[in-house]
């Protein structure tokens, strides 16, 4: 799973397996570790949500989705989810996306990307 953040724009992109991960078991994952501690950062399929919500504790952010769209996710042809918080004046963006194999890299080390809509 990789994560990008970007002023107040917080992206993830999961592999297929990492989605029929989430789908399955309800959460997923990672860390980064740094001499002062650990980063970790991760989804979390929960009943009742009907969009995107962002938690963020001390070297934690979270981002809850609502499980029935997890569920159906990995077979579908939708690509990902896509919403903006608003609070105080303030956005944060959120998107979560399945990982397409990048045309100009070695498309051989690419094996649990999706395939790439462009080809």
């Amino acid at each position: 799973m990789k994560i990008r953040i970007e002023d107040n724009s917080v992206r993830y992109r999961l592999r297929r397996s990492e989605v029929d991960t989430l789908a399955e078991k309800g959460s997923l994952w990672a860390s980064t570790n740094f001499p002062e501690g650990q980063f970790t950062y991760g989804l979390q399929a929960l009943k009742g949500l009907t969009d995107l919500q962002a938690v963020y504790e001390v070297g934690k952010i979270s981002i809850r989705i609502p499980e029935q769209w997890v569920k159906t996710w990995p077979a579908s042809s939708q690509i990902g989810f896509e919403t903006q918080l608003k609070w105080n004046g303030a956005t944060l963006h959120l998107l979560i996306e399945k990982d397409f194999v990048c045309l100009d890299r070695d498309i051989a080390s690419q094996t649990d990307q999706y395939p790439n809509p462009k080809t």
